[in-house]
């Protein structure tokens, strides 16, 4: 079978990438299944000044491309990098992949720079999608404790007597997870409302965007795109009956790495001026995603 891999950088975050790019490595040495990988390094002109700033775009391109060689022999790599304006977040770059290999590949796995997990993490997504054999699912990993219950269906055991904080939460070691003590996976369905975020792990078919969810560029850049899908997937499965799913694997584990996160380019890159706020093209997103929602449903 055939699985996309994305994911979608900042300038910021290459060296986030670097440790994300590692952790696919060594994931890959599990996975027999083609793997089209679509790194997507975004230094577009709307953005950012390189004139001005004391680093130029040479630097990051040249670190990206130097990463991608350590997985390149091991995946179908498919990178990008964008100066332009078609392109200038995580929302339509999702757009633009999906156009391109929807009907090419069984599922995408969707990765934010900033994640921390562990190296059986895409087998055992892949694993779990060819034992279910169903066409229209999401599978998820477990996380620790968020800071509020809404999350506590993927909560993993080890972490449901955390009390839920922003403080525990950004706070929390992700490395910490790597001293659990192995367990064994097991698959359970989840029975209440869709939740997961966006490039935590997750694994999604192919065919719930042939046939329930149409991303285009009308819906924006930056946003909640796992909202707008979780959304749209309740309706369809509870208002409409059609079988869609979402999987949890127990004791696959994954977290994103506020602790440890690394950015030290803010004072070394010019951004321009009169650029939208990520607040702005949030906004953008929410009421686009609004309308949309709003048609399908008095349809």
């Amino acid at each position: 079978m055939k699985y996309h891999v994305s994911i979608h950088i900042s300038p910021y975050e290459i060296d986030n990438y670097q440790t994300f790019i590692h952790q696919l490595r060594r994931n890959l040495n599990y996975v027999d299944d083609e793997i089209i990988f679509s790194p997507f390094l975004n230094l577009s002109n709307y953005f950012y000044n390189w004139e001005d700033s004391v680093f130029n775009p040479g630097y990051f391109i040249g670190r990206f491309e130097e990463l991608n060689k350590t997985v390149k022999e091991h995946c179908t790599l498919d990178e990008h990098v964008n100066f332009e304006e078609l392109i200038l977040g995580a929302f339509s770059y999702k757009t633009m992949f999906l156009e391109q290999y929807k009907d090419k590949v069984d599922a995408f796995i969707w990765f934010d720079s900033d994640m921390i997990f562990p190296d059986n993490t895409i087998v055992s997504l892949i694993g779990a999608h060819k034992a279910l054999e169903d066409k229209h699912c999401i599978i998820t990993p477990q996380i620790h404790r968020l800071w509020d219950e809404t999350w506590d269906v993927l909560v993993n055991e080890d972490y449901v007597n955390t009390p839920a904080s922003h403080d525990n939460y950004f706070g929390f070691d992700g490395y910490k997870l790597f001293k659990n003590k192995e367990r064994d996976l097991f698959v359970i369905k989840n029975e209440q409302n869709f939740k997961f975020a966006s490039g935590w792990c997750n694994l999604l078919t192919s065919d719930l965007f042939k046939d329930y969810i149409d991303f285009d560029y009308s819906l924006g850049h930056y946003g909640p795109d796992d909202t707008f899908i979780m959304n749209l997937l309740d309706y369809y499965k509870f208002n409409k009956s059609k079988v869609i799913n979402q999987y949890i694997i127990q004791n696959l584990v994954v977290t994103e790495n506020y602790k440890h996160s690394l950015n030290q380019y803010k004072d070394y890159i010019t951004k321009n001026s009169n650029v939208k706020t990520k607040e702005e093209f949030t906004n953008d997103v929410k009421q686009a995603v609004s309308k949309r929602l709003n048609k399908i449903i008095n349809e």
